[in-house]
């Protein structure tokens, strides 16, 4: 998923008695801008959380996916007046087992030709566009791992889907996945962690944190 797997160096303490320094840097949360790891999109914040070091005395730290975030100030340049946001969340649960809640943020767009200054939709509009919105993430979910579905989020693939749907009930624009929370997180595997660092056609989906011993 990313070009950068080495984004940063972090400060660890040495191993004392039987208090390893891998075991103060498992659970340690970095949020690095997507710029800095694709050089693309740097209005998304990825979240990466420690899970394992690559081998014993490397100093090589194995990251997974733990959330996605967008910046205030491109959410605030996404808001219209005259126009009608429309937000929702939803939870949902990958095929490998984490617990993922998703937030959609999009608002209306003008028909073609309109004359009017408005755009407001109905109430009911509204609903049938959330309800729209919450089928197609649940059911992308469902069926990805967490590998497959982070550069779906990335390449906002699955918004395309929402607004071209949408479009049929009321026209929709700037639809984006502005936020991902971990909510739980399957016991740790191993191999599905290894998975996530696996060579494949396109970058990585993890990352590897160099860390250095104090």
């Amino acid at each position: 998923m990313f070009t950068e797997r080495n984004f940063t160096t972090s400060p660890v303490n040495v191993t004392q008695g039987e208090r390893l320094s891998s075991d103060n840097m498992k659970g340690r949360v970095y949020t690095v801008s997507l710029g800095d790891l694709n050089q693309t999109a740097p209005h998304k914040k990825v979240k990466l959380i420690v899970d394992e070091e690559q081998e014993k005395g490397t100093k090589i730290a194995l990251t997974n996916f733990y959330g996605l975030d967008t910046t205030k100030d491109h959410l605030c340049s996404l808001i219209r007046k005259w126009h009608t946001l429309i937000d929702c969340f939803v939870d949902a649960k990958t095929s490998d087992g984490f617990l993922l809640r998703l937030f959609v943020t999009a608002s209306t767009k003008k028909h073609n030709k309109q004359q009017k200054a408005t755009c407001y939709a109905q109430q009911s509009q509204i609903k049938q566009i959330r309800k729209i919105m919450t089928s197609i993430l649940t059911k992308e979910v469902k069926k990805s791992t967490l590998k497959d579905l982070v550069p779906k989020l990335l390449a906002e693939s699955i918004t395309e889907e929402i607004t071209k749907k949408a479009k049929l009930i009321f026209p929709i624009q700037n639809c984006i996945v502005r936020k991902v929370k971990t909510i739980k997180r399957p016991r740790f595997d191993m191999a599905q962690l290894l998975n996530m660092h696996t060579e494949s056609s396109v970058p990585i989906g993890a990352q590897k944190e160099e860390v250095k011993a104090e």
